[in-house]
């Protein structure tokens, strides 16, 4: 019997094989470290992408070493493996925007092939692996000025067959929080509104990574494609999930110096003073409060803050 080859952006997995190279970005001169790996069972596809923001360190280095470790012997279907999609953010250090645009790549999907770079960088995720995907992980990690919590975020406004089968993946990742969310340009939101399950991970915080994170991380990927039938071995349980309905986040109104007074994991009451923004003097510019009970899944840490930034996300 024939089996097709796997194909992403020129790169082709035959049968049983595994082949690591670089996505072209669409109309640019920009490309995607990527890993296909084509195993010797057939099963789902799997895309799993670390690095949409550039200073996320923990989701990338998991990326690295899973592109590294998984072997087509050991896996039913195919697994791509992104690492990192923003080069360019990665390498300027960058939290969420992209140096070239300006724009946050999580916000722009599904992407325009003649969009700024962040569109065409989705455009080119959507059409060369999203178009082939039974499943999809985005891998993110607290930002250089974020710190949090670990959660899972899943599709809640897609179809229930798609929101049951991301809510049973987010609960097996090994975290305590999994959260909904109603987003439809962000990674994970826009292909659930193709009809495609998937989950957004967060592990780690302010732009650093450790190799106890990575190994958190590796844990709760290997579980989920076990879950999925794509990897050897029996899917486990870590513990105890508290699930989320959603995030509410806090955005900043003014420019100046942030001074949070909660930290991730915080129990806080609708209405409760979360943080102000003062000017260069020192003087008060605003107030911020809880706009609902509930658990402070991340907070921004950097004194500086630009009106528009966000503060805060309670779940």
């Amino acid at each position: 019997m024939m089996v097709e080859p796997f194909k992403a952006g020129g790169l082709v997995a035959e049968h049983n094989s595994k082949v690591r190279g670089f996505i072209p970005v669409a109309n640019t001169d920009l490309a995607m470290p990527a890993t296909l790996i084509h195993g010797v069972r057939p099963g789902k596809t799997v895309v799993i992408t670390g690095g949409t923001h550039g200073g996320e360190y923990p989701g990338v280095e998991c990326a690295i070493r899973l592109a590294q470790r998984l072997q087509p012997e050991k896996i039913s279907g195919c697994v791509a493996i992104v690492h990192p999609v923003n080069t360019t953010a990665f390498q300027a250090r960058m939290q969420y925007y992209g140096p070239l645009d300006g724009k946050n790549l999580n916000r722009v999907f599904p992407g325009k092939a003649l969009g700024t770079v962040s569109e065409r960088i989705a455009y080119t995720i959507s059409t060369e692996l999203f178009a082939q995907a039974d499943f999809y992980m985005d891998l993110h990690g607290g930002d250089i000025h974020e710190e949090l919590v670990p959660f899972a975020l899943y599709p809640s406004a897609a179809h229930e067959d798609v929101v049951k089968v991301s809510r049973e993946a987010a609960e097996r990742v090994g975290v305590s929080y999994v959260v909904g969310s109603a987003s439809t340009t962000g990674t994970f939101g826009s292909l659930a509104a193709r009809g495609v399950p998937g989950i957004l991970i967060e592990i780690g915080q302010c732009g650093r990574w450790s190799e106890e994170e990575v190994a958190q991380y590796i844990r709760g990927v290997d579980n989920v494609l076990r879950r999925l039938g794509v990897l050897d071995g029996t899917c486990q349980r870590f513990g105890p999930v508290t699930f989320l309905e959603k995030m509410n986040g806090v955005s900043a109104g003014q420019s100046g110096c942030w001074y949070s007074h909660v930290k991730p994991g915080d129990l806080v009451s609708g209405g409760q003073k979360i943080g102000e923004i003062r000017d260069y003097f020192g003087e008060l510019l605003g107030e911020y409060f809880a706009p609902v009970a509930g658990t402070v899944l991340y907070a921004i840490t950097s004194l500086a803050i630009s009106a528009g930034d966000p503060l805060a996300a309670i779940g």
